[in-house]
């Protein structure tokens, strides 16, 4: 059955393609889950991550069917993912990490014809991850800048009395 779905994969248009990476995917979802989880035990430490290491499973799981919403839905938006994991308290290195888990991940999945389309919608996947983490920083810069000011001028009226 493999063989059918990989037929003129030279032709394949982008969206029957992350149709096919999504079916692989959804084949090999435990194994993407294990790699994403292993991924997220090492940086565990590393981040300001405030999660248990038994709900790594379910943030890995969640990553997984991110990236399969996203194919399957022709690009729907992935910028929440990165907020999630913003705020989930995973530094970048992490997601950068889980990006090469995945580009990996398909690579060994992908044949030669469409490694080249499949670096493009996987790299605009990730674009969009990395836009919401960073959509996360900064809302979270203006929500603790906006505190320490509020907060020097509260001490600056006290040392004024």
């Amino acid at each position: 059955m493999r063989r059918n779905l990989l037929e003129n994969t030279n032709s394949v248009q982008p969206v029957q393609l992350a149709g096919l990476l999504a079916h692989r995917i959804e084949m090999n979802r435990d194994d993407l889950i294990v790699r994403y989880l292993s991924v997220l035990r090492e940086s565990l430490f590393s981040n300001r991550a405030e999660l248990r290491p038994s709900a790594l499973k379910q943030v890995a799981a969640d990553d997984a069917e991110a990236l399969l919403n996203y194919l399957r839905q022709s690009g729907a938006s992935a910028t929440e993912r990165g907020k999630q994991l913003h705020q989930a308290g995973f530094n970048v290195g992490a997601v950068l990490r889980l990006h090469q888990v995945t580009r990996q991940f398909l690579l060994n999945h992908s044949e030669n014809g469409q490694i080249a389309p499949m670096l493009e919608i996987v790299g605009a996947y990730e674009l969009a991850v990395v836009e919401g983490f960073i959509q996360s920083i900064d809302n979270t810069n203006k929500i603790e800048r906006g505190e320490l000011e509020r907060m020097l001028t509260a001490l600056h009226r006290r040392g004024n009395n």
